[in-house]
């Protein structure tokens, strides 16, 4: 329950919390089965459970994230050294691992990262974002880790020191590569061309490797004759159209005339 001491300080909570007797590893809270707790000096029979009684006050996303700021940031000389020894060669392993990429996006909201956060007891280097972690555990307390699924409570986060140094130096990029020797590097999408690609030219009867162009005497470099071009643009059906036209002018004029022959500009030509 919930009740103010005096007025103009924050209310305080009475937690009743219930756990397994090991003292061998923390304990999650459970509630004994058949158990009956009393007051007022009665005695309550916990076989094998312990009982912890606590006055706390429940704190705020931004209070909790300030907190993280003052005690939770670990130097980037550990998270240096934290990189190297995952990237470190193990002799038994026929892999080796030269560098690992970490997303400067955040996975709960994919966004860039401000406050690059993990629990200390995740195995990975991906970080997610301390500010967003703590205001969505603040209406819905569930501390999992959103890169692993593994529990990261609020007493085991660390404020990446090297991630924050880098997303200051490095803000052209959503991704960077750390290498075996603890360096970084980003990691940039190309960008896509805007120009179109060359055209294919496609040269018939020519033994000229070189795909000389033809002069202006008909002839090509050094006396070659000219290759002839195909342009592949052009379809049967216009070439049938031209050779038609070319049959009815020359029915118009006067006397029997030759037919002409369709032939093709000699040159370059594009075949796209």
């Amino acid at each position: 329950f919930t009740r103010e001491l005096q007025p103009g300080v924050k209310s305080v909570q009475v937690v009743l919390r219930i756990c397994y007797t090991d003292t061998s590893c923390p304990q999650e809270d459970q509630y004994p089965p058949n158990i009956a707790v009393k007051v007022n000096h009665s005695y309550c029979s916990v076989p094998s459970y312990s009982v912890g009684l606590y006055l706390v006050r429940q704190m705020t996303s931004a209070e909790l994230l300030q907190r993280l700021k003052t005690i939770g940031i670990k130097h980037p000389e550990l998270c240096k050294a934290l990189v190297k020894e995952k990237l470190r060669l193990d002799p038994d392993s026929e892999i080796a691992t030269t560098g690992v990429r970490v997303s400067l996006i955040c996975p709960l909201v994919k966004m860039r990262l401000s406050v690059p956060c993990r629990a200390e007891t995740c195995a990975h280097l991906q970080c997610f974002d301390a500010v967003f972690y703590l205001q969505m555990n603040e209406k819905k307390p569930t501390w999992m880790c959103p890169v692993c699924d593994k529990p990261a409570p609020y007493d085991q986060l660390i404020i990446d020191g090297l991630l924050s140094k880098i997303l200051t130096e490095c803000e052209d990029a959503d991704e960077i590569e750390y290498l075996v020797d603890g360096s970084w590097c980003p990691i940039r999408a190309e960008k896509e061309r805007s120009c179109s690609p060359q055209c294919p030219i496609l040269v018939l009867g020519s033994s000229d490797v070189n795909g000389l162009l033809p002069t202006a005497n008909g002839t090509g470099e050094n006396g070659k004759a000219p290759a002839d071009v195909v342009d592949l643009t052009l379809d049967s059906s216009s070439s049938e159209e031209d050779e038609e036209e070319d049959e009815e002018e020359d029915d118009d004029d006067e006397g029997p005339q030759p037919k002409r022959r369709c032939s093709y500009e000699k040159g370059l030509v594009s075949a796209c």
